[in-house]
């Protein structure tokens, strides 16, 4: 760029020298006025030549050819040196980095995001899909009144004014209706000039430069900004961005990712709201999944699934909110807005969780709310003092606390954990070594009925110590397998690192049972549908979750933290749990209220997956009777957990036939002999 200035320059004196010449020269030679002589001089080296005033002399026209042949040299250099100043890639560069700039000097109360790589396109990758599938929505609700007056026409007509009509408003909402999403309030601060360019094609506001570094930071917003999420590839420099932060920002609510313990607990200390482990929270997804598949679904339809007409909100009960001291019952959410509150997050910092509709609301609470999409900014206008938009922001800390691993004193030896498996039957077999798997055993009850299944002695060893039923072989075998009991397993939790070996442990299991559920981590995207076409229930991908989980905790951290309180908490003591009603439950045609789940466990249910096994009926009414079916979402203290099992089944020692929500008998049968011979000669091979 230095070199494109200095040639301007050049050019610029260049200009500046041959045109006194040119107008002395035909002021001396030719006896012309200075404006006749400045005339002929523009108009001989812009080549015009209208022949008004021309060189009368011969001397005069021999000056000319010699202006000529100098001044156009001149005037094309100054030309190409103006356009290459002016439209380089340089250029172009500067003026796109000033305009954003001053987008992001008008930004307040925005999210940074810093890092690249698979975690931050993944959670930016979240970002733009929320964003288009807000702007639908936000595009529909605008246009349905129109689309409500044109269906008014008699006789259906003007059809295709309707179309017209329908399509400008599109073009006129998405270019100039004034809509904000997370979106518009995001700034990426990356190193990775390639990532920088592929998200800016994507409208992106993109910093670049080090995350670390406090003016990169402070060109971000960071003195005005809402959050930041810290997703850097080396822990050391996440740490050094959340201290850099923190510093310049002390009121910012700052999420970072990190592997280390050690530096996790530094993070806090450095100023950190919330460290997360993408390891572990992915592990703890693939737990869940395995272990409560309805669970799973029924919070990741109102958290994850950003299409679902039901979503989760937060909703905050200032000094001034008109709900304060009222009673749950008497706002009529279910009747005026089909929502419902999940829980309350106290002045304290503890949630009461599925409370009853007697509860008195009090002053800085937060209620945790479910309701059409379309209904949540409604239910935020109400709850707050007319004409007030503005939400607070969480800014307490939270360290996920490390579990202790639970171990028995009673242990198997490799032929006792095989004798004991072979009497055991609804059972769960987790297979792998990985990450991931060691993360979700670390979490584990080995005296729950779960067989582990690797290939890794050390890893065999470590888990038989625990006092876990252990199978030591490879998980891709079916002879493997059938050592774990897979043909009387209720399900099967899979995490293997190399992809053919992951396709044909799927691919054995659902083979050996068609009732199984299979849950697997893929280890790419485009290890995601060929897992599913193998027969896989649920395809976990690790960074895909742990994005996830790091947006949720950055722009809802009372939900987040809900999350974290009730999943599956032995410090809080409480587990969210699946009760599914076969068809001789106890508790089939009563009602919730009847049941009096409160009184005799302290549980309460937030929501029930319908007999169709694809519907939720979220926050149910106190008047809602149990159907046949129907699985009970419930969140309960874990030490009244079994006892309530065994009062919604009779007090019979049973399980669901399967925990599938859908058997497809021939999901497997699309992989030919062929293509498992090649799977097999890949993993002999590898």
């Amino acid at each position: 760029m230095n070199d494109v200035r200095r040639q301007f320059r050049a050019a610029a004196i260049l200009i500046f020298i041959v045109l006194p010449i040119g107008v002395a020269g035909f002021a001396l030679i030719e006896g012309l006025s200075f404006f006749d002589a400045l005339y002929l001089t523009i108009i001989t080296l812009t080549t015009i030549g209208y022949g008004d005033v021309t060189p009368k002399t011969g001397l005069g026209r021999l000056f000319t050819l010699g202006l000529v042949g100098a001044g156009m040299s001149a005037l094309l250099f100054f030309l190409s040196s103006s356009f290459a100043l002016l439209f380089s890639s340089e250029a172009m560069t500067r003026r796109r980095l000033f305009k954003t700039r001053q987008t992001i000097n008008r930004l307040a109360r925005h999210y940074i995001i810093c890092g690249s790589g698979e975690m931050v396109d993944k959670t930016i990758g979240f970002i733009l899909q929320g964003a288009e599938i807000r702007r639908k929505q936000h595009r529909e609700s605008l246009y349905r009144p129109i689309e409500s007056a044109l269906g008014r026409i008699p006789g259906g007509r003007l059809p295709a004014l309707g179309g017209l009509l329908h399509r400008l408003f599109i073009i006129y909402h998405d270019n100039f209706a004034a809509h904000t999403t997370l979106l518009d309030l995001l700034v990426v601060v990356t190193e990775d000039a390639e990532y920088a360019e592929h998200l800016r094609s994507a409208g992106i506001l993109v910093v670049d430069g080090d995350p670390t570094d406090d003016d990169e930071l402070v060109s971000a917003g960071i003195e005005r900004a809402r959050a930041i999420m810290v997703m850097l590839n080396q822990d050391s420099e996440s740490l050094l961005t959340v201290l850099t932060a923190r510093n310049l920002n002390p009121r910012l609510y700052i999420t970072a990712a990190a592997v280390e313990e050690e530096l996790k607990l530094k993070m806090i200390k450095a100023g950190a709201n919330v460290v997360l482990a993408p390891y572990e929270v992915a592990a703890q997804f693939l737990n869940s999944a395995t272990l409560r598949p309805a669970v799973n679904d029924f919070f990741n339809s109102i958290l994850f699934q950003q299409d679902t007409q039901h979503q989760i909100t937060q909703l905050e009960l200032e000094d001034d909110s008109p709900w304060i001291g009222q009673r749950i019952a008497d706002l009529e959410l279910r009747p005026r807005h089909d929502a419902g509150i999940l829980g309350i997050r106290l002045e304290t910092g503890d949630y009461v969780y599925a409370p009853g509709g007697g509860r008195t609301l009090q002053e800085d609470e937060i209620l945790l709310a479910i309701a059409p999409g379309q209904m949540v900014p409604l239910l935020q206008n109400e709850c707050r003092r007319q004409g007030r938009n503005e939400m607070r922001f969480a800014s307490y800390q939270r360290l996920i606390p490390t579990r202790e691993s639970k171990s028995l004193e009673a242990t198997y030896s490799l032929a006792e954990s095989e004798a004991a498996i072979e009497s055991m039957s609804k059972h769960f077999v987790i297979c792998g070594k990985d990450h991931i798997i060691q993360s979700a055993v670390r979490f584990l009850d080995p005296a729950r009925p779960f067989v582990l299944v690797s290939n890794d002695k050390g890893v065999t060893n470590q888990w038989l110590e625990r006092g876990f039923r252990v199978i030591h072989g490879d998980p891709a075998k079916e002879l493997t397998l059938k050592k774990a009991g897979v043909e009387r397993a209720q399900a099967i939790m899979i995490s293997i690192q190399d992809k053919a070996a992951a396709v044909l442990a799927v691919l054995s299991a659902r083979s050996i049972s068609k009732s199984l559920l299979i849950s697997v981590t893929a280890s790419t995207d485009d290890m995601i549908e060929k897992l599913k076409r193998s027969g896989a229930d649920r395809v976990v991908s690790p960074f895909s979750v742990a994005a996830q989980f790091v947006l949720l905790s950055t722009t809802r951290p009372e939900i987040a933290d809900f999350l974290q309180h009730v999943l599956y908490n032995e410090i809080t003591g409480l587990e969210t749990a699946e009760l599914y009603m076969e068809d001789d439950s106890p508790w089939i045609g009563k009602t919730i209220t009847e049941l009096s789940l409160s009184m005799r466990y302290r549980a309460g249910v937030i929501g029930i997956r319908r007999a169709n096994r694809r519907e939720f009926l979220y926050t149910p009414p106190p008047d809602h009777r149990v159907q046949a079916q129907e699985v009970l979402i419930v969140i309960t203290p874990m030490e009244y957990f079994d006892e309530m099992r065994a009062d919604a089944t009779g007090h019979k020692d049973k399980r669901p036939a399967t925990l599938r929500v859908q058997v497809d008998t021939t999901a497997s049968g699309i992989w030919s002999r062929d293509m498992i011979r090649e799977l097999i000669q890949q993993q002999e091979g590898g």
